[in-house]
């Protein structure tokens, strides 16, 4: 059975009423399947579903943290 639970909630800086979500999803795709990291980009909290979202399967987490990191520091 499929199981979100937030993680975090972050205001976005670019938009007033926006918001970057990160949640941890169990059997996203049903029965069996591999739990992902879920990561939403709302531009404004006020509708019902991310503008945009991605899911990370969590054998992928630690080399996209490192890859996030190393674009952090390229600023």
């Amino acid at each position: 059975m499929k199981e979100a639970k937030l993680i975090k909630e972050i205001p976005l800086s670019s938009a007033k009423d926006g918001a970057i979500t990160v949640v941890t999803v169990k059997e996203p795709y049903g029965k069996g399947t591999a739990p992902v990291v879920s990561v939403g980009i709302w531009l404004s909290k006020t509708s019902e579903d991310p503008d945009w979202k991605v899911h990370i399967p969590v054998e992928n987490l630690d080399e996209v943290i490192e890859a996030l990191q190393e674009a952090k520091n390229q600023f």
